[in-house]
């Protein structure tokens, strides 16, 4: 029998995150249009984009390889503030709105899919680890692009979708497998992704 994953859309001031094993978060119209459109221009235009985003299998093959921008080197040497201008202000943004913070990020950065580039099936931390999180913010180009979720004890078994949309934020389980598909145009699918160690924050806390 699959495992049950728990989805849900509930309103970012009513979010709970006091445990995210098994459970899959989904917020639409997450940003304001003034600042989804900063961001979407800020990440289809930064210079920094390479094929630096690559996963392997256990005895070394390539798995995939996908365009991306990496900051992790940027916040581990100087905090959330070293980071882009207009990316720090997003992730400031919406850990205010959900009321979590990541505060030890294992990642940090921008992936991006053209037609062909089908992402493997992967997980972001060890299975059951109940104080990390990942998040993704999909921006830029309307397109698709479909995030599958496979069973953690059967990764044949697939349990749900979230279709590709701009402005919607998937926080969720880092440990259940997944795979991002390639949009089936010749659009670009862009995703922020931050992920780590997270705390819920107390009300009136900043980010700084």
């Amino acid at each position: 029998m699959p495992r049950s994953v728990s989805f849900e859309r509930p309103t970012p001031e009513n979010a709970d995150f006091s445990r995210i094993i098994d459970r899959v978060l989904v917020f639409d119209d997450f940003f304001s249009s003034t600042q989804l459109l900063l961001l979407e221009r800020w990440a289809l235009q930064t210079p920094h984009w390479m094929l630096n985003n690559a996963v392997f299998a256990a005895d070394g093959r390539m798995r995939h390889r996908i365009w991306g921008a990496s900051y992790i080197r940027a916040w581990k040497e100087g905090g959330w503030s070293a980071l882009p201008p207009t990316l720090f202000s997003s992730i400031a943004a919406l850990f205010r709105r959900l009321n979590v913070m990541i505060d030890e990020v294992q990642y940090i950065g921008l992936n991006g899919q053209l037609r062909g580039q089908d992402a493997s099936m992967h997980t972001d931390c060890i299975q059951d680890a109940s104080n990390l999180m990942s998040i993704l913010i999909y921006i830029g180009e309307d397109t698709n692009g479909d995030l599958q979720l496979f069973d953690k004890d059967d990764q044949q078994t697939l349990l749900d979708i979230v279709p590709f949309r701009p402005n919607r934020i998937v926080a969720f389980d880092g440990s259940i497998p997944h795979r991002a598909l390639a949009p089936t145009n010749d659009s670009f699918r862009i995703s922020a992704v931050v992920r780590g160690s997270y705390r819920c924050l107390e009300v009136g806390q900043r980010i700084d």
